[in-house]
């Protein structure tokens, strides 16, 4: 029979000191000389084991943090191209949306690029959402042109660092008769409304421009 399976590694430390208590040594009893070592040496396992568990752990939670971790910001000058609009990081912080003519958004291509800049945008094809009251946008957007009417190429310039807690940007495309129209507020996210009627003035908090 294996003596691991009925001793203890205790036992057996206690059992060889017993057998070497006779021997004469220098410093401490060999009893407690012995089981000193053993435990020591387990100690140093048990560390060993737990460090290796905490770096694992720490490796981990590093390699999920870069899975699952939000985006990297975008640097200034960074540009995202597709044939229904432009998007540009600038130095100070801002984005520059611009919107080509005759090509309708693809709503989830947006939005995605506007979070990858830190922008919290409702995108959608045929509906709108607006909130009354609005949130103040004044320090959040900037159009160009100003105003209601006809444009080939309307630019929005977006701060996100100026969006209020609990707001976000909503667009809602809409294919006209003759060309398109874009409307963008900036919504409260606990309460909004959304129609799937096209804009027919500037929502409040918000721009309208029209394509053809």
């Amino acid at each position: 029979m294996n003596i691991h399976d009925d001793m203890s590694q205790d036992d057996v430390l206690a059992a060889a000191a017993t057998c070497l208590s006779a021997l004469p040594v220098a410093g401490p009893p060999a009893v407690e000389a012995i089981m000193v070592r053993g435990r020591a040496r387990r100690r140093r396992t048990v560390t060993g084991l737990g460090l290796a568990g905490t770096v694992g752990v720490t490796a981990l939670a590093l390699g999920l943090a870069g899975v699952f971790g939000g985006h990297s910001p975008a640097h200034a000058g960074t540009t995202i191209r597709t044939a229904a609009f432009t998007l540009t990081h600038n130095a100070n912080g801002t984005d520059t949306l611009t919107i080509s003519p005759l090509v309708l958004v693809k709503p989830a291509t947006l939005q995605n690029d506007l979070a990858q800049y830190g922008i919290q945008a409702m995108v959608h094809t045929g509906s709108f959402c607006s909130s009354n009251p609005a949130p103040d946008w004044s320090q959040v957007m900037s159009f160009w042109p100003q105003g209601y009417g006809p444009v080939r190429n309307p630019t929005i310039t977006i701060n996100p660092s100026a969006m209020p807690a609990s707001t976000e940007l909503s667009f809602g495309y809409f294919q006209l008769p003759v060309g398109q129209e874009t409307a963008l507020a900036l919504i409260n996210t606990n309460s909004y409304t959304c129609t799937s009627t096209a804009p027919t003035a500037p929502p409040a908090g918000g721009g309208l421009f029209r394509r053809s």
